[in-house]
């Protein structure tokens, strides 16, 4: 019969600067919704100035939270509106320019940079702005 042993000061939530390792490995961070509104300008390759409404940050998250998370943001955006989508998986970079057209939006373009991938997406159809 096998027996567990846990230190004494064991809890799931512990943080991986104690050295306790998580059920499955170390634990990430908690994930929060990651939507901020913002109102900035930046020039994108290929398309030219654009000022940006809102930004996700999907840094950590996989499928299918990012696509989530842009639907819910394009749910509420006005109608010209730009967002810019911050990921690190693969799966998403290629997912996302795929979904603008079922989503009534825009794919402007995908910037990959040391982080992983920014990609660019205006609300409502290609000549709306």
């Amino acid at each position: 019969m096998v027996q567990w042993q846990f230190q004494k000061d064991w809890h799931p939530d512990s943080d991986e600067e104690s050295g306790v390792m998580w059920w499955f490995g170390k634990r990430k961070r908690p994930q929060s919704s990651g939507l901020s509104r913002t109102d900035r300008s930046l020039e994108l390759p290929g398309v030219g100035m654009v000022r940006l409404q809102v930004q996700i940050d999907c840094l950590g998250a996989v499928c299918p939270r990012p696509q989530l998370l842009t639907m819910r943001a394009l749910d509420h955006m006005q109608e010209g509106e730009i967002l810019e989508l911050l990921v690190d998986n693969p799966g998403s970079s290629e997912a996302i320019p795929a979904m603008c057209m079922t989503l009534g939006s825009t794919h402007l373009t995908t910037v990959r940079d040391d982080q992983g991938w920014r990609i660019y997406v205006r609300k409502g159809e290609p000549g709306t702005e």
